[in-house]
This record gives structure tokens, sequence and C-alpha cells, in this order.
């Protein structure tokens, strides 16, 4: 269905671009999640003890598996995720489930691999709490500017900049008399 609406030149509503907004959202989402991850300890242990790896690799790692978490919780919530007053709701709900979920499906993919215990389990729970919490709050804010609104015919970001900016909006709406 969307395909026949796209060729008659008709732009999907307010699921458009989800999955990019759920990357930019939980790379946003970030910061404060690290400082508390940082903060207790938590990346010290997980850098040393659990993935064994530099702390620049460890690094890198982590922030690709939270934005592929962010485009995840797009994909799951879809037009849920863009309501302004619960999206918090949801996003501290999917951090939860993440770190219930990120033992027991990534650790054993780790070669002896150990559990943080005291102040780094702390933070590990608090780490995701916040980052979900930040990532429910902003997601409405980072979605908005992706989208094109149908009845206004408010250009979003990326057809203001991206390759349909090349070509005229209204000349993809207009049909060519016929000779």
């Amino acid at each position: 269905m969307f395909r026949f609406l796209r060729a008659h030149g008709i732009d999907p509503g307010p699921t458009q671009r989800p999955m990019l907004a759920g990357a930019l959202a939980g790379l946003l989402a970030l910061p404060p999640a690290a400082a508390v991850f940082v903060g207790l300890g938590s990346f010290s242990v997980t850098a040393e003890r659990i993935m064994r790896l530099p702390a620049a690799a460890t690094a890198a790692i982590l922030v690709l598996a939270f934005v592929v978490a962010g485009v995840l919780y797009a994909c799951l919530f879809r037009r849920a995720a863009n309501d302004r007053g619960g999206g918090w709701l949801f996003g501290i709900s999917f951090g939860f489930f993440l770190w219930i979920a990120a033992p027991v499906i990534i650790l054993p993919l780790i070669p002896g691999s150990a559990m943080a215990a005291g102040r780094p389990a702390i933070g590990f729970m608090g780490s995701f709490l916040v980052w979900g919490l930040a990532l429910g709050a902003l997601f409405p804010y980072v979605h908005r500017p992706l989208q094109t609104d149908l009845n206004t015919r408010r250009k979003g970001l990326l057809d203001r900049f991206g390759p349909s900016s090349a070509v005229p909006h209204h000349r993809l709406l207009r049909r060519q008399p016929s000779k």
C-alpha cells in the first residue's frame, strides 16, 4: 500500500523515518548514561574484565550497541514513541528491558566473561535507565524535524537537504499534459 501511495506523490505520515530518529536519539541519549556508567566504575569493569579490550574499542562497541538499540526502540514503539507526554515512560521501560536482557543475550557470546558486582553493577542499571529515559524524552523532538507534514507541506530536514531536494515537490504532484 505504501509503495502505491509513494508512487502517486503521497508521503508517509507520522511513522516516517523512525529508524533514523531512533539512531540519532540513541546517540544523543549517550552522554548522561555515559556519565553514570563511567562515574560508578562500570566502564573499567566492562573494558578490563568482561570484554578484555582497550578502552577505545570498548567505547566504540558500546556506542554502536546503543545506536542499534535506539533503532530497535523506534521499530518496536513506532507511533507511540512520538508521544511527548509518555515517551519517557516507554524509554525507561525499554532501558529496563535492555538491562535485564543484556546479560542473558550478550554475555554468553563473550568467551570467559564475568559479571559486575557492587557499584559497577549499580552503574550498569543506572546507565541503562538513564539512557532509556533520555531516549524516550528526546525521540519526539528528534523525530519531528525529520518528518514531512502532509497538511502544510512543511518540508522535513532530509527533504530540504537530502536527495529529494533536487526535484521540486510540486513537479512530482503535477500531472504532465498528454500530447
